[in-house]
């Protein structure tokens, strides 16, 4: 997660609630400018207005900020926890890998 994330779901959903950045703006009671600005990161005023912004797009603050729903979390631990147990086994796998290879090079050097 990072802002330009952040700025780019914002604008997303922003769309896709066919808001204009003025209407956005208005609902904020910020200029249009200082919206775009927001959208666009030329300004820091993501963290001040972020829960208005959700509020406004009827979304989560999470969303926003994650990239998914609250109630999809469990989903995303799932592949998580699935991506860290394969990566565990691929590292085990080196790590047999690296021991064979150690154990030749010593035969190697009793030749």
């Amino acid at each position: 997660m990072n802002d330009k994330d952040i700025k780019d779901r914002i604008a997303k959903y922003r769309r896709a609630h066919n808001l204009s950045q003025a209407e956005i703006a208005e609902r904020l009671s910020i200029s249009q400018t200082a919206y775009h600005k927001i959208e666009k990161g030329e300004t820091s005023l993501i963290s001040e207005h972020l829960s208005k912004i959700a509020n406004v797009l009827d979304l989560p603050e999470e969303t926003l900020v994650l990239g998914y729903e609250p109630g999809e979390k469990k989903k995303y631990e799932k592949m998580i926890a699935e991506k860290d147990r394969k990566i565990a086994e691929l590292e085990a796998t080196l790590a047999d890998k690296n021991r064979i290879i150690e154990l030749q090079d010593r035969l190697l050097q009793k030749i």
